[in-house]
């Protein structure tokens, strides 16, 4: 009986609102903090670290609200930082400095907490993507927090927290090579227009 009453349910949730389905398109801006790795070996002596600094970064997004809970978006990320990379082979010690792009294309589905009327409306997004770091291509898991403000007329702000988890080139690249996922922390915080 109650899944009788509960599956109706579901399905009146995730069509209300069908009929005010909306494209909307946002621009984002801010900062972008990446994953460092580091490794030590005893014989022979050596040990490698790189240390990522804090970087701009930028997001596109054309998305669409199926109604006033659910949405999906798919977007492009741009991010570039300053990585200083330090090896020690024996009494060999080695410092550099590079900056490195990474750019990725993912696709979110988002949850929203609050009906489209609402000033302020909390969402919590994932998604799959395809990140390039160092010319190489993976796959990447990429989940948000963030928050839409209504101006009004189609025109909002947004502020969005996300974190794209990756395959790291950075690590690997170490001499020796070091273990761990990339992990790529991003605040941005920009416009929207829902039309």
């Amino acid at each position: 009986m109650r899944s009788k009453i509960l599956f109706p349910a579901a399905v009146m949730l995730a069509f209300c609102g069908a009929a005010y389905a909306q494209v909307f398109v946002a621009g984002l801006a801010g900062t972008a903090a990446l994953s460092g790795a580091s490794v030590i070996r005893a014989a022979p002596p050596t040990a490698a670290n790189y240390d990522p600094k804090v970087g701009l970064a930028a997001n596109i997004a054309v998305g669409y609200h199926f109604n006033d809970w659910v949405s999906a978006q798919a977007g492009y990320i741009w991010n570039r930082n300053l990585l200083i990379t330090s090896q020690l082979a024996g009494t060999v010690f080695s410092q550099s400095e590079t900056t490195h792009t990474q750019t990725a294309a993912a696709f979110d589905a988002m949850l929203y907490f609050r009906p489209r009327p609402s000033r302020l409306r909390p969402y919590l997004s994932a998604g799959l993507g395809v990140v390039n770091v160092l010319d190489e291509y993976t796959a990447g898991l990429r989940v948000a927090v963030g928050i839409d403000v209504s101006l009004g007329k189609g025109w909002g702000l947004r502020y969005s927290f996300s974190e794209m988890v990756s395959a790291n080139p950075f690590a690997t690249a170490l001499r020796p090579p070091a273990a761990g996922k990339l992990m790529n922390f991003q605040n941005l915080f920009g416009v929207m227009k829902t039309f």
